[in-house]
Order: C-alpha cells, then structure tokens, then sequence
C-alpha cells in the first residue's frame, strides 16, 4: 500500500485552503463555546515545525475530551446551518472507521478505504479522549477491546476482499476479511451493536484517572497523555490563525515521533490522496476530473 502520492500543487492550495476554512469554523466554535480541543499527531507537528501544514500533507487531526466532544456534537446543526456537519459513528451519517469527522458539506474526501461508498466532506478526524485505566492489566484490556471492536466495525463497512488498498498479495487475510464482511452484513444494526459495546469499554464512570488516550485508531499507546501534559493548552500559529496544542507538545511529540523537527525523506512522508475529491465543482477521480 502506497502511503504517499503526490498532489498537484493547485489541487493540494485548493485542498488546505478548504480545510483551513473548516478549521476556522470548528476554532470559533469551541472559542463561542468554550470547548477544549488540541491539535494532535501532523497537524501539531505542524503547527510547530511548519507553522501552519505540513506542506505535503493532506490531514488534519484534532482531539476532544469526551465531554466537549459531546456537547460539539449538540451545538454544530443549530451553529453551522448545514454548511458544516459531523460524519460518524454518532451522527446519522456515518463512516466506515470510529473516528468522527467535520467537514464541510458538498464537498467530497473519499478515500480508497471507503471507495466512494460513503460521503465524507473535506474536513478532518476528531480523536475523542477517554480516561483509561491506570492500572495497566485493565488499561490493556481497554485496548484490545476498542481495538477488537475497531475491527469488526471497519469490516462491517468495508469489503477488504474487493477493496482496493488491499488487492495486492495478501489473499488469505482478504479472503477472511472477505468472508467475515459478508457474515456481519447479515447481522441486523450490526455497526450499532458493536459501537455501543465499545463505548461501554471506553467510557468509564468514575475511573478518576489521569491520563487519556483515544481509542478509535492503531495509536491508542502512542496517544496516552496525562493530564498535566495537557492542560492547561497553548496556543500555538496555524497558517493565518492560532490553534490549542497540549501544553508540553515538545515532550509529547518526541516521545511518539523522535526528532520531530527534522524533515523525513520522500520515501518516509505520508498522505491520504483521495480516491474521489470534490471542492462542489465535480468530483475529481483518481486524479482525474470528470
């Protein structure tokens, strides 16, 4: 699988222009609200090293507390009147994976996961934070729960058999993949089933832990963060605007990235390039428009 492919330099201005103005939008909102967010992963990276994208990328990734992420959830149809919506596990809209997501609407992202079979607007992830259990036998065990669930989720929605990212080599697992898909598809109100089982794992009631980590994605150890790494945040520059980052983003990023600073090698970056993308002037296929 080819995890970097490079943009047509109008396409990607066009693309972080867009992305950008959704970025604003979810800013201001969590600033009328007073909601907590933090750039995580590239786009902290960025917003240290580059201030503002990495200038190859194509990903925007923020995180919210449980708490805040759910009162953005209530707060966005009323605020964005339709211009801007939420897709994902908790929204009427959603998504093949767990990781919610804020776009802008008639626009399109759809990656070769999800090979046009779901409409994603050009937005970014939301990475929602949970407490986990600090005692590490049953933090563990919230991972490969969230990570079991992650799975059959993923499967449910994709057929990893027919699926593009995967026709290369590999046949066993996509024939496994293939053949669970098909099972689970039979399963009534199977994606809600399991998501409801997940967040029963990850939402612990009274846990008082101090460190979080997100659940949704293959990072849940890489993003374990404790409180006082992350609040109270910074502010850091962001192309045109200020973004919250945690407040020891540096001790963070190293521990997960090494030297951060240091630009990686072509064959070491990585994007998301879009099976279809649509700016609401035509869908762009593979590159192509049609």
């Amino acid at each position: 699988m080819n995890k970097y492919t490079q943009y047509d330099p109008i396409i990607l201005e066009k693309l972080h222009e867009v992305e950008l103005e959704v970025i604003k939008e979810f800013v201001r909102i969590c600033e009328k609200y007073d909601l907590n967010y933090f750039a995580l992963f590239g786009t902290c990276i960025g917003a240290v090293r580059h201030k503002g994208f990495i200038p190859w990328d194509d990903d925007i990734d923020m995180g919210m507390p449980r708490n805040d992420y759910e009162k953005f959830c209530e707060i966005v149809p009323n605020e964005c009147k339709g211009k801007f919506r939420i897709v994902g596990p908790d929204s009427q809209e959603k998504f093949y994976n767990l990781v919610p997501h804020f776009c802008k609407s008639n626009t399109r992202f759809a990656t070769n996961y999800d090979h046009g079979n779901f409409n994603m607007g050009i937005g970014f992830d939301i990475f929602v934070y949970d407490e986990i259990d600090k005692l590490e036998k049953k933090g563990n065990k919230q991972i490969r729960i969230s990570n079991i669930c992650r799975s059959l989720y993923m499967c449910y929605n994709v057929d990893f058999y027919k699926n593009s990212v995967f026709k290369e080599g590999n046949l066993i697992p996509r024939i496994v993949a293939g053949i669970a898909h098909r099972v689970l598809r039979i399963i009534p109100n199977f994606d809600s089933i399991i998501y409801e089982f997940y967040k029963k794992n990850v939402i612990v009631k009274d846990l008082n832990s101090n460190v979080l980590t997100q659940f949704s994605d293959t990072m849940s150890l890489e993003s374990i963060i404790s409180k006082e790494e992350l609040f109270p945040l910074k502010k850091l520059d962001f192309e045109d605007i200020k973004i919250n980052v945690p407040n020891q983003y540096d001790k963070i990023l190293k521990r997960v990235y090494g030297n951060y600073m240091e630009l990686p090698p072509i064959d070491k970056r990585q994007n998301h390039y879009p099976y279809i993308l649509d700016f609401g002037d035509g869908p762009i296929i593979n590159g192509t428009r049609n």
